[in-house]
């Protein structure tokens, strides 16, 4: 009968663990930067970063005073050890960071079963949330994850732990800290969140605000250090965004109120002929309605609020939606998706989390959230493959056809430019024009140290011109256009 017992329990952890390795084997096949269909220029600077990465110059992404560059600094381990492409490098380094962050969060949730479900909420988001696994914000929380996980540890381990293990501990939380508030910004929201939330229950537990003097020690240490490193590291950023942190007034909180109600609108009327997105806003639109009446209807908030973990990702939901709100840069770029990351990841942890401590009150919940989330798992894949590009060929591919070109240089609109160059950056180096968002002039100077030159026409001409006048060169068109790359392409010869 033990024996039995023991057997079933080995097959359940074997069939875990193939599910978990499954999720992020189809995750990283279809959105790590080898192989996302969508891979855009912001994705190739991570890559281009990587393939010619240099410190101190390159604490922040190229043209920026914000967005720490971790994973080119982790690729360097796959580039100089194991001799791996920028490409290659980059892509594992960004889906190790991913599962560190989803052991860390997933340690928070008891059931195997709801372990999956924040699998695929993580590796395979809904389509409007994708961004999550290439983009700073999932690389953010991936590291408050990992730091959750080892405050845990010392919380639920405090007398096990001799000082010298303790200390360890304190340092490496402090060091995940730092980190997440090098690679974003708005982690600050988060950690402070964390540390009041943490502080709270100390009281309710102990009925004292007293805390342990090697906390507080290492905590003064930790926060001069972060200030510290986070000057030293901006003082290298050649641009300075005066505007970041500007907050906005009413007028403007209403205009963002808009942009989110036509947004919403677009997806629900299928405007854009979505049909996977909009199945999936009105499936959330259900299941959150019978989610809230289930937690009033069994009085469960009384016990929801006594768990920490709980409230801080619930209170972290409500704040970082504040501050996106009220953020007069996140406007200025239109209220970008990828911004409402933040508020996607602590959500469904909220979610989750709930669930995964009350189930017994909410068990049809518990297979409504399966179908909702393996909705939105589909979501990208539908999109990609008919609505656009309508095709799941990876753009490292199709961009890599520029290869075929041998050793050139490439001038087109941004987002038509430094994606070009990133499945061989030492063959093909590229720039955006001088009139569009140039990241890197160390690269539009290289560009011109090319024999061969091509301009890419999309998003920036109508036609070809027979001369070109870029940073200071004379171009003359040669030859006759001809697509390649999915691009319009044309060469031009330099004047001397």
């Amino acid at each position: 009968m033990i024996y039995h017992k023991i057997k079933w329990l080995n097959f359940k952890t074997i069939i875990f663990g193939l599910t978990l390795s499954l999720i992020i084997l189809v995750s990283f096949f279809l959105y790590s930067s080898r192989f996302y269909p969508l891979l855009n220029s912001d994705d190739a600077l991570n890559i281009l970063m990587a393939h010619y990465y240099r410190l101190p110059d390159d604490f922040y992404c190229w043209g920026q005073d914000r967005g720490g560059t971790l994973i080119p600094l982790l690729s360097q381990i796959f580039i100089k050890l194991f001799g791996c492409s920028a490409l290659i490098a980059v892509s594992l380094s960004n889906y190790l960071v991913l599962i560190l962050g989803y052991i860390g969060l997933s340690s928070l949730i008891k059931s195997r079963y709801y372990k999956i479900i924040f699998a695929i909420i993580w590796f395979l988001p809904f389509q409007r949330f994708v961004d999550i696994t290439r983009f700073p914000i999932g690389v953010e929380y991936s590291i408050i994850g990992a730091a959750i996980y080892l405050i845990n540890k010392l919380d639920t381990d405090r007398n096990a732990f001799g000082n010298t293990k303790r200390k360890i501990l304190l340092a490496l939380i402090i060091l995940l800290f730092i980190i997440s508030i090098w690679v974003s910004d708005l982690s600050m929201v988060t950690i402070v969140i964390l540390l009041s939330v943490l502080i709270l229950y100390h009281y309710i537990e102990f009925k004292s605000i007293k805390i342990d003097k090697t906390v507080i020690i290492y905590a003064i240490v930790g926060l001069v250090s972060c200030l510290l490193f986070i000057k030293y590291a901006k003082s290298f950023a050649i641009v300075k965004t005066h505007n970041y942190l500007e907050i906005n007034g009413l007028t403007q909180i209403k205009d963002a109120l808009l942009i989110l109600k036509d947004t919403f609108a677009d997806v629900l009327f299928l405007e854009h002929n979505e049909v996977s997105v909009s199945v999936y806003m009105y499936f959330a639109i259900v299941f959150f309605v019978y989610f809230a009446i289930a937690i009033l209807r069994e009085k469960n908030i009384k016990h929801m609020l006594s768990n920490k973990w709980i409230v801080f990702f619930l209170i972290d939901t409500v704040a970082i939606l504040g501050v996106i709100m009220l953020s007069s840069w996140v406007l200025a770029n239109n209220m970008g998706r990828w911004y409402f990351v933040a508020t996607y990841i602590s959500l469904s942890m909220t979610v989750v989390l709930i669930l995964d401590n009350f189930e017994k009150c909410m068990k049809p919940l518990r297979y409504g959230i399966l179908v909702l989330v393996t909705i939105g798992a589909v979501s990208p894949v539908l999109n990609m493959k008919y609505v656009y590009p309508k095709r799941l060929t990876p753009m490292a591919e199709v961009v890599g056809e520029f290869q075929q070109l041998g050793e050139i240089g490439v001038i087109g609109e941004f987002w038509n430019s430094y994606r070009t160059s990133c499945p061989a950056p030492d063959i093909i180096v590229a720039t955006p024009h001088d009139k569009s968002n140039v990241r890197n002039y160390k690269l539009t100077e290289m560009v011109f140290e090319k024999n061969d030159i091509y301009v890419i026409r999309d998003m920036w001409l109508s036609e070809f011109p027979d001369t070109l006048n870029q940073f200071g060169h004379v171009l003359i068109k040669s030859g006759m256009p001809f697509r390649i790359g999915d691009c319009d392409v044309c060469k031009y010869d330099k004047v001397n």
